[in-house]
């Protein structure tokens, strides 16, 4: 009797010792939205101006997490060893094509999930772009990256161009961003709020046609944006030139259903 009591004592102590473990271990998994543009400056190799790329997210440990974009062909995707050995080729959520022909932005957005979409730890995260722009496989091509650290604080980063790279950006924006919303769409987001001019619509899926609209205070109208079927990606809208204060944010669909209603606190 006294053994079967000693027993059970170690089992409840080991299970609270794991308990404590597991809590001890425990991090946070902020959903959210990133956004990444970078701007690659036209040049040409033996290819012209075609040129593969890829985009991916390790974690700070070096892992992979996801692809984002893959643009090459069968042919040429040789060009993009370091993202073969990196993702193993996977390209689950990615945007994938054909070597592209011209040079123009890059853009994708992040949901923060793995390739199983699972929220992935709040922690720095790395965002690596690999390019190519000729027959050689080691030079005329380049493997970089950029850190942000996702968590529940917005993050607007702008790095230096570089002479391959312009317009660079990130922007991680927590689901709970403290914007007070009418009305709220897990297909949309706006950052940052408050904002001191700029207010950047992110519209993670390919839209149907509708409209961006902005209201000041008393309902006057003072900006309209249209938004093209198809388009996905980050509008911008320029609030500089009007007063501090709380605006209104529409999104209109054209079938005039399913609108959209945002609050924006302008504080220069």
């Amino acid at each position: 009797m006294h053994k079967k009591r000693y027993m059970n004592k170690i089992v409840v102590s080991g299970l609270l010792i794991l308990n404590l473990l597991i809590a001890g271990n425990g991090q946070a998994q902020t959903a959210g939205t990133f956004t990444f543009t970078i701007n690659p400056v036209a040049h040409s190799g033996s290819y012209g101006a075609k040129h593969v790329v890829a985009i991916w997210v390790e974690n700070a440990a070096g892992t992979f997490v996801k692809t984002k974009l893959r643009q090459s062909s069968s042919s040429t995707i040789d060009h993009l060893a370091t993202w073969t050995s990196k993702s193993a080729s996977n390209v689950v959520d990615a945007t994938t094509g054909a070597t592209l022909i011209s040079y123009s932005p890059l853009t994708f957005i992040w949901d923060g999930t793995n390739v199983s979409k699972v929220v992935v730890a709040d922690g720095d995260y790395k965002i690596w772009i690999e390019m190519a722009w000729d027959n050689s496989k080691t030079t005329d091509k380049i493997v970089t990256s950029f850190v942000f650290t996702k968590g529940s604080a917005e993050v607007h980063l702008k790095p230096a161009n570089t002479s391959l790279f312009t317009a660079i950006a990130l922007d991680w924006v927590p689901t709970a961003t403290g914007i007070d919303n009418q009305s709220q769409s897990k297909n949309i987001n706006l950052f940052p709020n408050p904002s001191k001019g700029l207010v950047n619509v992110v519209f993670k899926v390919p839209v149907s046609d509708c409209q961006i609209q902005v209201a000041n205070s008393v309902g006057d109208i003072i900006s309209e944006v249209k938004v093209a079927k198809g388009f996905s990606g980050v509008k911008t809208i320029d609030l500089s030139n009007h007063a501090n204060g709380i605006y209104l944010i529409n999104i209109l669909n054209a079938n005039k259903t399913d609108n959209l209603n945002y609050k924006i606190i302008l504080s220069k």
